[in-house]
């Protein structure tokens, strides 16, 4: 047997180890993966990637595993679309909250500048008012003096 051989067979030993949650090297409650199936075998990081047939039992394994929990295990790249939906469902949730607050933000602004010109106006008219209260005054007294005459 060759070196290529008893690595297998030891990545395989460890396989079936971590299935039947007997593991030597590494905890009882560690995600499989190929890594900890390498640890386990007490092998160096990467090695069980020279064997493609053993990282597809390994998958196979780990799904295995997890259907007889109840869990559904996605593939990779449908874990990574799920949070990508979920990121998109966020950031439109987000983007529809801002676009509210934007509206509420642009009628306070239409009604502040209402309420600004309504203001102008009324200082204007206030001012006007004084005025014609002043030459009124000024009328009155000339005529209440017209009025007055000399005791004799």
């Amino acid at each position: 047997m060759g070196k290529r051989e008893n690595t297998l067979l030891a990545l395989e030993a460890a396989l079936g180890r971590i299935t039947q949650g007997k593991p030597k090297r590494i905890p009882t409650h560690r995600k499989l993966s190929v890594r900890a199936v390498e640890e386990e075998a007490n092998l160096g990081n990467g090695s069980g990637y020279y064997y493609p047939e053993f990282v597809e039992k390994v998958k196979d394994t780990k799904v295995d595993i997890a259907e007889g929990k109840g869990v559904y295990v996605q593939p990779e790249i449908e874990a990574v679309r799920g949070k990508l939906e979920e990121q998109k469902r966020i950031k439109s949730n987000y983007k529809e909250k801002y676009e509210t607050e934007r509206e509420k933000l642009t009628l306070f602004a239409a009604q502040q500048h209402h309420l600004n010109d309504k203001l102008v106006k009324a200082l204007a008219r206030i001012d006007e008012l004084e005025y014609e209260n002043t030459e009124l005054r000024e009328q009155l007294a000339k005529l209440k003096r017209s009025k007055v005459m000399p005791i004799k």
